[in-house]
């Protein structure tokens, strides 16, 4: 897994997704296309969490501003 490429597919898949997405989908975007396991999933998440890239309410990610910044240059 690279960890990278995995953060910038997340941000990515959240971008096409109108910003947001219930963690169901980017779990399983993140196991079928970068074989992230739960675990890796969990600290990815994490991640760009503490990076301020995302939010996680009510069972969905969401991108902030500075996510959505981000991701638009990806």
């Amino acid at each position: 897994m690279n960890i990278e490429e995995t953060r910038n597919g997340i941000l990515k898949i959240l971008e096409n997704k109108g910003g947001n997405a219930p963690m169901k989908i980017i779990h399983g975007y993140s196991k079928l296309i970068h074989q992230v396991a739960h675990k890796e999933f969990s600290d990815v998440m994490e991640g760009l969490v503490n990076d301020e890239l995302v939010i996680f309410d009510d069972g969905a990610f969401i991108l902030t501003e500075k996510g959505k910044k981000l991701a638009i240059n990806l």
